[in-house]
């Protein structure tokens, strides 16, 4: 229900399996040969040439991951998987079962953690990604023991964003500031009472480093990742996103679109306008005057979605998290 592309019939214009070559080459050559794919959706495991496409990948020495939804994904797709070159599956838990399968369907929940357990014994590693709304907030504690359960090495939180399917059947399901805050408060509690058994991050919620920086600053604990990740919102400068018909966004939630694999190539969308002031956090308002912004930088889909300016203030950012940077 909460899909943000509405995703569900193929376009007409996806790329073919020789386009998907020649950019997993462009990948290669500019990006580097240890630069992290992930094949996602919609569903990757609908694409007929997936394994053809992840096997190519691998043979040019790329790290690779699979983001599904686990309705396709069993014992014998897990292994071909991890043959092909997967080196990590991402299946999205959204809380206990009658939850997860109000919001993905009938059945999903339990066919969600078969292929979790699949890609387990198959050798893979496992990320769990549940996303956040109203609707399942109060079962994010639930969700974390579900991900130690099936041993994975991390639980990812999106929280929800309006967008696509999502915005026509559950326009209302966004957490208010004060919900968000409390949440990502939860989140650290659940990190500090497991350890380093999971690693606990977040998607759009970059003012997690916020706490994250506030704790260690106390002195408390804090993941590793704090000190080795590139913090705050990633779009343009930890990740780009590549969609079906190979236009170009700076994150897969923001639909700026900066170009297209078929007309461009990634160096020129990279070095663009779009990407160069998203990178170097030109950003505005109160996140501008932050002192956090060098660790936070607020969501830039959120931003983009309440004013239209991707750089924009964080509409979601409250006086919890803001701390007026000295001049």
């Amino acid at each position: 229900m909460h899909c943000y592309y509405d995703a569900g019939t193929s376009l007409n214009d996806e790329l073919s399996t020789e386009e998907a070559f020649a950019l997993i080459d462009e990948i290669a050559r500019v990006m580097g040969a240890e630069a992290n794919i992930t094949f996602g959706g919609g569903e990757p495991l609908m694409r007929d040439d997936i394994f053809t496409i992840v096997s190519y990948a691998k043979e040019r020495g790329l790290h690779l991951t699979l983001a599904s939804n686990g309705t396709m994904l069993n014992e014998d797709t897990a292994y071909q998987l991890r043959e092909a070159g997967i080196e990590e599956v991402i299946i999205p838990i959204d809380g206990t079962p009658k939850t997860h399968d109000m919001i993905r369907g009938a059945g999903v929940y339990d066919k969600a953690i078969k292929a979790a357990r699949a890609c387990r014994e198959a050798g893979m590693t496992l990320v769990i990604d549940p996303c956040i709304m109203k609707q399942n907030e109060g079962e994010t504690t639930a969700i974390i023991n579900t991900a130690l359960e099936l041993g994975a090495r991390q639980c990812r939180f999106f929280h929800y964003i309006a967008l696509g399917r999502g915005k026509e059947r559950m326009p209302a399901s966004e957490l208010s500031s004060v919900e968000y805050a409390k949440n990502l408060m939860l989140l650290y509690e659940e990190q500090s009472r497991i350890g380093d058994e999971i690693e606990i991050c977040t998607t759009q919620a970059s003012q997690y480093w916020v706490i994250l920086r506030r704790k260690a600053e106390e002195g408390l604990f804090v993941p590793d990742f704090f000190f080795s990740e590139l913090p705050g919102c990633r779009a343009a400068s930890g990740m780009l996103s590549i969609k079906p018909n190979g236009d170009v966004v700076p994150c897969p939630l923001l639909d700026v679109k900066v170009g297209n694999v078929r007309e461009q190539g990634l160096r020129e969308i990279i070095n663009s306008e779009v990407f160069t002031s998203l990178r170097n956090r030109e950003v505005k308002g109160r996140c501008a005057r932050c002192k956090h912004r060098d660790i936070c930088g607020g969501c830039r889909v959120r931003a983009y979605l309440h004013t239209g300016d991707y750089l924009a203030e964080d509409p979601l950012c409250s006086d919890f998290f803001y701390e007026e940077a000295e001049k």
